[in-house]
């Protein structure tokens, strides 16, 4: 060997152990300081450095380790992030927008329909950050939230130009790490004898509300279930995996105790009767009108039975019969009273400022003076308090009146187009595709998972959290990248 090149390989060499000191001592400082955000800088950054190297990992990462994702306090910047899930997404949208600025995207991608209508969705939201009552407050919140889209949709879709079977492993990744904290949850439950007392708190620290947990599961099942019917008498190991998968996905469902959450998946399986089926929607419409007639035309039996309906959700005892009862008693059940107090709040604040909304994440902010003494229960809230981290008292428990009264009624129907559009796609695409492609099933699987939040989002709202955005919108994605693998090639567009 060379002097020169031995002289070149020892500073290689000593630059790579001078980084690993560095990183070495870093995590040290952190650890002897008890930060953990401190600690696990020199990770972040060497994930950071990988994911831009190979940016399509950095989606499967995310996948892997969105479940395991919990809240961690930065002292040092005074912050709670959830990591490292939304460090991820942080670097995932960097990415993506890195490479839009600098390779540009297929134009079919930019100008499919849910393409313009999440784009249209987010001009919106930062309208309405412009008008907010709090404009400072609302642009911050709303940076996470285009962050998480951003990453989440516009990255599977950017990334899976060069790398096609994206979003079917984003989504089998999605689905094998969520059941397997689905399997330590189940686990975990078990020494409690599945009491439904610790239902709350099994979810924590991953999840910190089990309605939050139920609404993920609730997205897992439907891919499960198609995930079966697909290997079913194809290969029975795969067949026998996503049972288990399935089974996981449903316990975790049944033991959250979520109620949205259980009548969004049955409002799923009815949209997989149709679709599976292909029954025209035309008897569906007549079917509904039916129902209609028949319960506005027996209104005052219904009402006497809801004004004698006393099962409660939030006793001990109550099982998953009662849980799915107590959801038209109005009397006696404190959550649904609550949620009634809630959303009347909202409609107040839409009538108030009805197209361009209070701001961004306003909403906990600025609904308590739109109580009504004679509607509020020993649960409401009157002011902001210190022990709600943000210094807020709660949300709308409705996806819809929160948007429609934070960001205006437009902003509001444009999120109900998105869902429109994207079952509109999923219908589109059961009628091309056939039973024998397995994409046939996987869009059944996407149209049955973004059918849950559908119906979830009339008694909850979590699009402002990064785990349900992300998958959410990375659900959308996948659609869109199927949709568009059925047409023509598509020239790109530079920006």
């Amino acid at each position: 060997m060379s002097v020169k090149k031995y002289i070149k390989n020892y500073q290689i060499v000593g630059e790579q152990y001078r980084v690993i000191l560095l990183f070495t001592f870093c995590s040290l400082i952190g650890l002897s300081q008890d930060s953990i955000g401190i600690a696990l800088l020199p990770v972040a950054l060497l994930i950071s450095a990988f994911i831009f190297s190979y940016p399509a990992a950095g989606l499967y990462i995310t996948a892997a380790l969105l479940p395991f994702s919990r809240n961690i306090g930065f002292d040092f910047i005074g912050v709670t992030v959830n990591t490292p899930l939304e460090p991820l997404l942080l670097v995932v949208a960097g990415t993506t927008l890195f490479n839009f600025m600098f390779n540009g995207i297929d134009k079919a991608m930019l100008f499919h329909p849910l393409t313009k209508l999440v784009i249209v969705f987010i001009s919106l939201i930062f309208v309405s950050c412009c008008f907010s009552t709090e404009p400072l407050i609302s642009f911050r919140i709303a940076a996470q939230t285009i962050i998480y889209i951003i990453a989440s949709y516009f990255g599977i879709l950017y990334f899976s130009q060069s790398d096609p079977k994206l979003p079917y492993h984003f989504l089998l990744t999605s689905l094998f790490s969520f059941s397997v904290l689905a399997l330590i949850n189940f686990i975990r439950h078990s020494t409690f004898g599945f009491s439904r007392t610790v239902a709350w708190n099994i979810p924590n620290p991953y999840y910190t509300d089990h309605t939050i947990y139920s609404t993920m599961a609730a997205f897992m099942i439907p891919l499960a279930f198609t995930a079966m019917l697909w290997y079913y008498k194809k290969s029975l190991w795969k067949f026998n995996v996503f049972t288990c998968l399935f089974l996981l996905s449903s316990s975790a469902l049944i033991l959250s105790y979520s109620r949205a959450a259980m009548m969004g998946v049955a409002g799923a399986l009815c949209l997989f009767i149709v679709w599976r089926y292909k029954i025209r929607w035309s008897y569906i419409g007549i079917a509904a009108l039916i129902v209609a007639v028949y319960i506005f035309s027996a209104r005052d039996q219904f009402y006497m039975q809801m004004k004698r309906n006393n099962a409660d959700s939030k006793t001990k005892k109550t099982s998953v019969e009662d849980q799915f009862k107590s959801i038209t008693n109005m009397n006696t059940d404190v959550s649904n009273m609550e949620r009634l107090n809630r959303w009347s709040s909202a409609i107040r604040m839409i009538k108030d400022k009805p197209f361009l909304g209070f701001g961004y994440g306003m909403y906990q902010h600025k609904y308590f003076p739109y109580q009504k003494a004679n509607e509020m229960t020993y649960i409401s809230i009157h002011n902001s308090q210190p022990k709600y981290k943000s210094g807020t008292g709660g949300t709308t428990h409705s996806e819809y009146l929160l948007i429609s009264s934070e960001n205006g009624i437009i902003t509001g129907v444009v999120y109900i187009a998105l869902l429109v559009m994207s079952l509109y796609t999923v219908s589109k695409l059961v009628n091309t595709l056939t039973p024998a492609d397995v994409n046939y099933y996987i869009v059944i699987g996407l149209g049955m998972s973004i059918t849950t939040y559908l119906v979830h989002s009339f008694f909850n709202n979590f699009l402002d959290t990064s785990k349900i955005c992300t998958i959410f919108f990375g659900m959308l994605a996948c659609l869109v990248t199927i949709d568009l693998s059925n047409k023509t090639t598509y020239t790109t567009v530079q920006q």
